[in-house]
């Protein structure tokens, strides 16, 4: 059985200062209560050199919320994989609903993403998830088979071995609402067979893909959500900027 994943999505809400006094504070604290987890965090692109520096040699991996595709080429204002290798990070979110509802990034643009990262050996989380409309309107499956196939469509399933899956539902996100674990467990459910369609012999490479939950994730949910059978951890965006609830996390 693989270890279950807790990653922290920092966003913007923390300054420098209190992106490492987390940092110092997860070193000290995380590692020895890990145990059968795997511990990640997403801190803000301008705190991704520090917080990595104070994490190196700690067991807790560090991932860029968002990453240009391409080396290093005359692209303002983005990043290259280029630049965060020089500092060890391995990791990167793609299609965060908040970069697809305010940034405009489709679907087309994160299976771009997606297929350089991999191909470059980073590790991607692709996030997909409805919003709340689409969810009264009985479309989140119709929505989350179109990011799957759309997003991860035209990939190697020799890359799959780099990419993970966060289910978000929008509706869900920073709104205290949380899906219950059936509901969460039915839409994991629903994208490991979207993922399994793939491929002519999708089903190994679905059944090994790590899929997160992630939306409103809390120490007092987290673990009958991480209970359920196709739910392989969490995505957490508040309860992981306070170092004592993202420790109750684990």
């Amino acid at each position: 059985m693989r270890p279950k994943i807790i990653a922290g999505n920092w966003k913007m809400n923390l300054s420098e200062k209190e992106a490492l006094a987390l940092a110092n504070g997860l070193r000290e604290k995380l590692p020895a209560i890990l145990k059968d987890k795997r511990a990640l965090v997403f801190p803000s692109t301008v705190h991704l050199a520090s917080v990595a520096k104070v994490l190196e040699g700690s067991g807790i991996d560090v991932g860029a919320q968002n990453i240009y595709p391409a080396s290093l080429t005359a692209m303002t204002g983005e990043t290259s994989p280029d630049h965060l290798k020089e500092f060890g990070i391995k990791f990167a979110l793609v299609g965060h609903s908040e970069r697809r509802q305010f940034l405009g990034e489709t679907n087309s643009f994160c299976n771009q993403k997606v297929r350089y990262l991999a191909e470059n050996d980073f590790t991607v989380i692709y996030c997909v998830g409805e919003t709340l409309s689409e969810r009264e309107a009985g479309r989140t499956f119709e929505v989350l088979g179109a990011q799957i196939r759309e997003g991860l469509g035209n990939i190697s399933s020799g890359l799959f071995s780099k990419i993970w899956v966060a289910y978000e539902p929008v509706w869900a996100i920073g709104t205290g609402k949380v899906a219950t674990p059936a509901q969460a467990q039915e839409a994991h459910s629903f994208l490991r067979k979207e993922i399994a369609a793939l491929f002519q012999s999708g089903a190994d490479v679905a059944a090994s893909l790590p899929i997160l939950y992630g939306g409103s994730v809390k120490p007092d949910n987290v673990k009958e959500l991480l209970s359920q059978p196709d739910i392989d951890g969490g995505l957490v965006g508040g309860a992981s900027q306070k170092l004592e609830s993202y420790l109750g996390l684990f």
